[in-house]
């Protein structure tokens, strides 16, 4: 009697603990510091995202904007992990005709960037073209 006893606590701690590890609660856990947000560089060869938000990031769009402001080149990147970095190459930018952002080609104002978390928080970082230099 004792063992079955024993079987059926075992069974309702597991059902206990598969029932906290649905995805919903999984995307509910976590902690982050006071430095959470999103991380733009600029490098030689493109601009880099660092995810400081403590969770995934979700449809991150970058914006490199002409000093004219009707010039526009675009990238999105559609995921990004919790501490993860990901460069993109400036080649992977495009206005929208089509055109290719060139570094050397263009005057550069500002680049924004917008993203949402797994929570559906929204994220909203605007960095001045030449502060983005490392």
């Amino acid at each position: 009697m004792a063992t079955y006893a024993r079987a059926g606590l075992l069974a309702l701690a597991l059902t206990g603990q598969l029932a906290c590890t649905n995805a919903a609660v999984d995307k509910a856990i976590g902690t982050t510091t006071g430095t959470s947000t999103v991380l733009v560089t600029r490098g030689e060869r493109g601009l880099t995202v660092e995810n400081r938000a403590g969770r995934p990031l979700l449809n991150i769009r970058l914006e490199i904007l002409g000093s004219d402001n009707s010039t526009v080149f675009i990238y999105t990147l559609p995921t990004l992990d919790a501490a993860a970095t990901r460069e993109i190459p400036f080649a992977d930018f495009r206005a929208e005709d089509g055109t290719m952002f060139e570094p050397g080609s263009s005057t550069v104002k500002e680049v924004k960037t917008t993203a949402r978390d797994t929570l559906g928080n929204s994220y909203a970082v605007t960095m001045p073209w030449e502060a983005g230099q490392r």
